[in-house]
């Protein structure tokens, strides 16, 4: 627990958290981490993804990677409150479950869903060709669906802003300004033009997420005093290339492009958060203290190394980070009232004759 004010009272929390069962208070933040490892997924660590959910009742899922949904899905929110999605770049192990979160359609979420990201170097590497072919390739199951259940979250609604528009004078976009919450862009240096880092802040709370990169005095400064510092973390060429069997000079390319622990450090001793908090960072009983002894050589504040499901609840007073406990085998829970249901006409392009002849009859 970090405290933020001494001498407050300070708020009671269970040990482990059941989201379902813990409602929000009116002025609290909660992030939960429904992907904390690497493109290589394990049962015990799905790519990268993160939930975070407001006190006045919003929700935004920030970047989906492979396995992520189904820790997402398994924190009993209705599916029709996870319509706002941000993705930080277009690497894979950020968006691969995509279309896990969009096949919410028709049971769930009949609304579209809604994608912010980036514009690419190129009109084909930005955020909107990305949706638009993310659509197309869900062409065979939405038009299936049409006529079974209602059309309305048959849509994605891409939300690109322009990567061009940031300056020094200019260092971060508004890209998100609706019910008092606001999220902002910001470049990082992740390879390709169009990979950013988003800042949210609400009610005098705020985070950022930062996606992939290597590290930046420039990023480091968007995130200055925010509660929430999360930031992507690799340990050294040489252990990677032990835990991933890649060849060396394969995974100092690769380690290149990110942030080690003790570079880690480095961001979070300009920013100065109330938590600095690493992800993407494969997990093991021998690979922990290690990440701790690297990164308190140019960091010496509170830092979290999160794991699938940590949560970490802010509010004005303080900062408590637990794990959450879900049901593996949960229901979908209740949802909006969305009013009647609008259905599409069914596509003509039927099975054919010589096989629903021979249906067997409903008795």
């Amino acid at each position: 627990m970090v405290v933020k004010k001494p001498g407050v009272q300070l708020r009671a929390y269970p040990e482990v958290c059941l989201p379902s069962e813990e409602p929000l208070a009116e002025d609290e933040m909660r992030v939960i981490c429904t992907g904390s490892g690497n493109p290589m997924v394990r049962r015990g660590q799905a790519a990268t993804g993160w939930l975070v959910q407001l006190g006045n009742g919003d929700n935004f899922v920030f970047d989906v990677g492979g396995g992520t949904v189904q820790n997402l899905f398994s924190l009993e929110i209705h599916p029709a409150y996870l319509d706002k999605l941000f993705l930080t770049h277009l690497h894979l192990d950020h968006v691969g479950d995509f279309h896990v979160l969009f096949d919410a359609l028709g049971w769930a979420r009949n609304t579209p869903l809604h994608v912010w990201g980036g514009s690419g170097a190129t009109p084909e590497l930005g955020t909107a060709a990305f949706c638009d072919h993310m659509q197309k390739a869900a062409m065979w199951h939405t038009e299936s669906k049409k006529g079974l259940v209602p059309s309305g979250g048959m849509k994605i609604v891409a939300h690109e802003f322009d990567s061009g528009l940031f300056t020094s004078e200019n260092p971060r976009i508004l890209v998100y300004d609706a019910n008092d919450v606001r999220i902002y862009a910001f470049p990082v240096a992740h390879i390709l033009v169009g990979a950013v880092g988003y800042r949210l802040e609400w009610n005098g709370l705020s985070m950022t997420f930062h996606g992939d990169g290597e590290p930046s005095v420039f990023e480091a400064e968007q995130a200055a005093g925010v509660d929430l510092f999360m930031h992507e973390c690799f340990p050294d060429a040489e252990t990677f290339a032990q835990w991933t069997k890649m060849p060396l000079g394969t995974a100092k390319k690769v380690v290149g492009a990110h942030t080690t622990p003790d570079r880690l450090g480095q961001l979070f001793d300009i920013a100065k958060p109330n938590l600095g908090v690493a992800y993407h960072y494969s997990q093991s009983d021998d690979r922990i203290d290690p990440f701790f002894d690297s990164i308190q050589t140019t960091y010496d504040g509170p830092v979290a190394i999160a794991q699938d499901l940590t949560v970490i609840n802010v509010t004005p007073e303080q900062i408590v980070v637990r794990e959450a406990q879900t049901d593996l085998l949960h229901d979908t829970p209740p949802g909006p009232d969305e009013g009647p249901p609008e259905f599409d006409p069914k596509n003509p392009g039927v099975t054919p004759s010589i096989v629903t002849d021979t249906i067997l009859p409903i008795e």
